[in-house]
């Protein structure tokens, strides 16, 4: 009896410290951070075609485009981006990460910008800001499940020529 009952606490000990082992909210968050830094680094090193090939689930990753439907499955959303290779840099870059008691979803979002002359630190033609739904996939990896993007209405670029500093930002 005394062996059943040891045994019995030790079952009861593991099941309770299951949830204590699993990664924690912010060990989640620090994690979808950095796939999504690792997923702008790839767009950056190698175009964003291949960094969404990569990045997004492959069956169940959707882009939001302000379309009725979804664009559905690396194989239709990649090829969205084959314009950005080259000199033209699509960048972006996580501002905020947030999830669940779960350790297998979580949302980031930032900003997002256009450059033609493939230098992320030149004024962008064009700038918005993102939100990605990450989820952790049966290899344990981290792939997009949802992205969309907003373009920002205020910001004005440059004209070509200018030589003012001024971002086109609210002031």
């Amino acid at each position: 009896m005394k062996t059943l009952i040891t045994s019995a606490s030790l079952a009861l000990a593991m099941v309770l410290a299951g949830p204590v082992l699993a990664q924690s909210p912010a060990d989640t968050v620090a994690a979808i951070l950095q796939a999504d830094r690792d997923f702008a680094a790839m767009a950056a090193e190698e175009g964003a075609a291949a960094a969404f090939g990569q990045w997004m689930d492959p069956t169940e990753g959707r882009l939001v485009r302000g379309t009725p439907e979804p664009v559905i499955g690396t194989e239709n959303i990649a090829p969205l981006y084959a314009a950005f290779t080259g000199d033209t840099l699509l960048h972006w870059e996580p501002s905020e990460g947030f999830a669940g008691s779960g350790d297998d979803f979580g949302v980031t979002w930032g900003v997002w910008s256009i450059h033609t002359d493939g230098d992320s630190a030149s004024a962008p033609v064009a700038r918005g800001t993102y939100v990605t739904v990450w989820h952790r996939n049966e290899d344990g990896k981290w792939r997009g499940l949802l992205d969309m993007g907003t373009e920002d209405p205020s910001y004005r670029p440059e004209p070509a020529g200018s030589e003012s500093s001024d971002d086109g930002g609210d002031e």
